[in-house]
């Protein structure tokens, strides 16, 4: 099937991201200016990924029960309901709940539409169709942060982001294509993903904190240095454009030197930046154009962390067992790091103000760092390729990875992966020789 005859999924996932953008971004611009704590905004920031890990568990089942169209129908609904009704309650607890509300029903609408992805893909054209579907995360993305640069009132913004994401709802209510059936999840548990790959479940939990971190608290740390919105936008579109132009260096570097000295690497280049960031609010207080700088060089080095993670798996994995499992489970790590990261960005910057933004990511950076650089790297003949894929997507994309084709056949076995693991890190005589 032509990727042109996926153009209706395209346009959803575009509206679908650019509501789901301009929301994540601007919920704390409402609650800053209302005053609210740093603590609370992380907490009902955290909400939204609480409702996201709930979709993860329950929405397949509803999804499964009801049909594709009407799911999509019933859930960009009630997102569209759960955000208009921010406008009409002021109680902090109920935010919470519809924040949930809203993260619940944003995976369930990327369940569907993903399913069919993967249902009417095949192996030789699945690369393209993921590509064209990260170029679209970025595009709608980058929209989501101009559209909060017009400087709009929250009612406006909360408006906006209901239409966005109820356009979402008209190409898939039009589409032509028969409803795939989502298929059956072999259950993998956390542990033993850590067990049998502790590197790319480290990298891909820190990747949470890295990109939802900055994206949900990022609004706050700006505001409260006095910045306008505009300025704001600036700030989070400038990591935005150094997690997107990155990539393919990264890909390259990667592939050539290996995951681990690529994840330390990058580890280093982030910690760096949050240091100096810190070092900038004393020496030029109130230049945007320092703290744009320091937010590219985040961009550049935690965005592309969740696929080395991946990248990292699918090395140490057997070449010819199916992984999409395994990289659902790291999907679903990154989900709890997105879900931790507002809670841990909001009590340090509670308790040490505009430094305890950029001393979070100093010190998570140098975590990983120190750990990636005590990993052994894979041979260069085991090594898999580096696909370039954000962390914020669903579930589904797992099955669009085109690493995981015909010649990947064999099914995941728990003894025989951490029997080929073992075998493959005992050989270290070539673990950092790059290619040739």
């Amino acid at each position: 099937m032509h990727t042109r005859q996926f153009l209706s999924l395209y346009g959803s996932i575009f509206f679908l991201f650019s509501g789901y953008g301009l929301f994540l971004n601007s919920a704390g611009v409402k609650l800053t200016q209302m005053g609210v704590s740093n603590i609370t905004i992380g907490v009902l920031n955290a909400a939204f990924f609480i409702g996201g890990t709930i979709s993860a568990i329950v929405s397949h089942r509803i999804i499964s029960r009801v049909g594709h169209i009407r799911s999509f129908s019933v859930f960009g609904a009630l997102f569209a309901i759960a955000a208009l009704a921010h406008l009409m309650v002021e109680q902090l607890w109920m935010w919470g709940i519809l924040r949930a509300v809203l993260g619940f029903c944003h995976y369930s609408l990327l369940m569907v539409v993903e399913s069919w992805f993967t249902a009417r893909s095949v192996p030789q054209n699945r690369a393209k169709i993921l590509a064209l579907y990260e170029v679209v995360y970025y595009m709608s993305s980058a929209t989501s942060v101009l559209l909060l640069s017009l400087n709009m009132t929250s009612n406006n913004i909360f408006t906006l982001a209901a239409i966005l994401v109820i356009a979402a709802t008209l190409p898939v209510g039009l589409t032509r294509m028969q409803q795939p059936e989502i298929p059956k999840r072999e259950r993998i548990s956390l542990p033993h993903v850590f067990s049998i790959v502790p590197l790319a479940w480290i990298a891909c939990f820190m990747a949470g904190i890295f990109i939802n971190g900055f994206f949900t608290m990022g609004s706050v740390f700006m505001l409260k240095l006095g910045y306008s919105l505009p300025q704001v936008s600036l700030f989070l579109g400038s990591a935005m454009i150094g997690g997107f132009t990155i990539q393919l260096f990264i890909a390259w570097l990667s592939n050539k030197f290996g995951r681990p000295r690529t994840i330390f690497g990058c580890a280093c280049v982030a910690a760096v930046a949050a240091i100096s960031g810190m070092l900038l609010l004393l020496v030029l207080p109130g230049n945007i154009w320092a703290q744009c700088v320091i937010a590219l060089a985040i961009g550049c080095s935690g965005f592309p962390m969740y696929a080395l993670g991946l990248a990292r798996a699918n090395d140490v994995l057997p070449a010819n067992m199916n992984t999409v499992e395994v990289n659902r489970c790291l999907l679903f790590v990154y989900g709890l790091g997105s879900l931790v990261a507002p809670l841990i960005l909001g009590s340090v910057m509670q308790l040490f103000n505009h430094f305890g933004f950029y001393s979070v990511y100093a010190i998570i950076a140098t975590i990983l760092a120190v750990y990636a650089y005590m990993q052994p790297a894979v041979p260069v003949s085991e090594r898999s390729v580096y696909v370039p894929v954000s962390g914020n997507v669903g579930p589904m994309t797992a099955e669009l990875d085109p690493r995981n084709n015909d010649a990947t056949d064999t099914p995941y076995d728990a003894q025989s992966a951490e029997q080929h693991i073992h075998e493959t890190l005992q050989n270290t005589d070539t673990q950092d020789q790059p290619d040739k």
